[in-house]
């Protein structure tokens, strides 16, 4: 049996969070290994306890408690004092973070870890990258930009690839009974409080759209930590959705739309579950003009658009041809299937044949 010390920033903070992508990933991660007969050790602050043993469910994880009322670093060091007799197959780090870089450091020195390897759900920041470029380490990238930034010759970077790892939960609406909806409904899903998803451009081309097809169509917005106020022009706010209310939500849908954007030169879509979790469920995207947004729908899964303007005409096609969103939501989920569907056996295979 494989003994694996997961360490992920997140669990060692004290205040729970939205349970976003990476953090549901890193759940879902955890959950498969164990299943997969890997002896799983997970230190996390005491408010992060119930989440993981909700997700994991009978799973064997072993959660290393740290008291809610110390800090963060303290906590870590906590970890480290209740695990320093202790030997490990695989250190494996949940995502890049650099105040995980003195807990690595100390785990390396103690010999806690046969090996290590990263997952980069973001590019790492030039401090944690010159701090660990000497370790041994094994990383696998969610994109090639992130891939890009691990350039340090001790670095061993697996293949760049992700997936989703709950994908059995994103799948088409049944066939209608004959009855046509009267709305074609446009989504947007995400942390929508940040202004780099992008909302408000979706607003801006909801609005663009001619009076006599906006009046059939309708824009969700899901979701918002505080529900915005919207004038009743079929503009639908949400508050946050459950990940296990997010198939459901998706189903009812008939386009989504990403239209998150890079601010200050700085890379904020790293991959965007959303957008896999709508191709899975047969949605048809419409993207916005970035790199891992356009891999999306480079096979006839969607449209790219630009700008506002861009976003209402393509709105406007797709509303107004219900053939050209079966077919182009038919090819998504084809491609959702055979190539952003996480494995975890296959990562751990991989891994342990390097």
């Amino acid at each position: 049996m494989k003994s694996i010390l997961f360490l992920d920033k997140i669990f060692l903070e004290r205040k729970l969070k939205l349970l976003r992508g990476v953090e549901i990933f890193n759940l879902c991660l955890i959950r498969d290994l164990a299943s997969l007969g890997c002896a799983v050790a997970v230190p996390a602050h005491s408010v992060w306890s119930g989440v993981i043993r909700t997700w994991v469910g009978d799973a064997p994880v072993e959660i290393i408690d740290l008291p809610r009322n110390i800090g963060d670093m303290a906590g870590g060091l906590l970890a480290l004092k209740k695990i320093r007799k202790r030997r490990f197959d695989l250190l494996l780090l949940g995502n890049v973070g650099n105040n995980l870089v003195p807990m690595i450091f100390l785990l390396h020195w103690m010999r806690a870890a046969g090996r290590t390897a990263l997952i980069a759900h973001r590019k790492p920041k030039p401090g944690f990258l010159h701090a660990l470029k000497r370790l041994p380490m094994d990383v696998l990238a969610v994109n090639k930009s992130i891939a890009d930034s691990f350039t340090y010759k001790n670095f061993s970077p697996m293949k760049t690839g992700y997936g989703i790892a709950h994908h059995d939960q994103f799948y088409p609406a049944p066939p209608s009974n004959g009855n046509p909806k009267p709305w074609v409904d446009f989504c947007v899903v995400g942390h929508l409080d940040r202004q780099w998803k992008g909302a408000d451009t979706a607003e801006a081309a909801f609005w663009g759209l001619p009076d006599e097809v906006r009046r059939k169509c309708r824009l969700h917005l899901a979701g918002f930590s505080r529900v915005k106020a919207f004038p009743p022009q079929n503009i639908i706010p949400y508050g946050w959705v459950p990940f296990q209310q997010m198939g459901n939500l998706l189903r009812g849908m008939d386009v989504m739309l990403v239209p998150s954007r890079d601010e200050n030169n700085v890379m904020k879509e790293t991959f965007s579950q959303a957008a896999v979790q709508g191709m899975l469920t047969g949605l048809p995207l419409i993207v916005n003009n970035l790199p891992v947004l356009r891999e999306k729908v480079g096979a006839g899964e969607g449209f790219v658009f630009n700008d506002v303007e861009g976003l209402t005409i393509v709105m406007r096609r797709l509303a107004e041809d219900k053939q050209r969103r079966m077919e182009m939501g038919e090819q998504g989920r084809r491609t959702a299937l055979k190539r952003y569907v996480w494995n975890t056996k296959n990562f751990i295979d991989e891994l342990w044949s390097r």
